[in-house]
């Protein structure tokens, strides 16, 4: 169990990074084409699509992490009432649900990627399929992270995160 843990805890500091320098990439795309914009009267012709690239991932790899650390969006009212044994059994069914959910997003993006991925972006031309490769990638994130969290619920292991209502 402690390396299951360790590996979750590495992927979170992996992906943590990943997702702060993307975060930082936007930052000095942004300072940057502001400066040029007005202080220049200058543009990068791709810095406004690599920006919108970078926050599609940033979402998708944030939305996955969000998982694992109990912080994704959820109504956590009814799991607020609710303790010990019959809490846990909650906890369980609700990443069991993320992960379904997740799952079925995941599986049902790749016939779209591979109908619409050929197409090269308009101005950067890359293809689209690299920058819609981001739903699935995220939503396996989130289905390996649940998975995690469901095997750490089992096991005894499971933190209970709560948020007020």
């Amino acid at each position: 169990m402690r390396r299951l843990i360790a590996f979750e805890e590495w992927l979170n500091r992996v992906l943590e990074g990943v997702v702060t320098l993307f975060f930082f990439a936007i930052l000095g795309l942004t300072v940057m084409l502001v400066v040029l914009r007005y202080g220049f009267n200058s543009s990068i012709i791709w810095g406004s699509e690599a920006m919108n690239y970078l926050f599609i991932y940033t979402t998708a790899l944030g939305a996955a992490v969000s998982v694992s650390r109990g912080t994704h969006i959820r109504i956590s009212c009814v799991l607020e009432l609710a303790h010990g044994k019959l809490r846990t059994v909650l906890d369980f069914i609700v990443f069991g649900l993320i992960g379904v959910v997740n799952g079925v997003l995941g599986v049902y993006s790749l016939p779209w990627i591979s109908a619409v991925g050929s197409f090269e972006s308009p101005v950067m031309r890359i293809p689209m399929g690299v920058v819609h490769s981001a739903v699935p990638i995220g939503c396996g994130l989130a289905v390996l992270y649940c998975l995690l969290r469901m095997i750490r619920i089992v096991s005894g292991h499971h933190v209970q995160e709560g948020a007020a209502c």
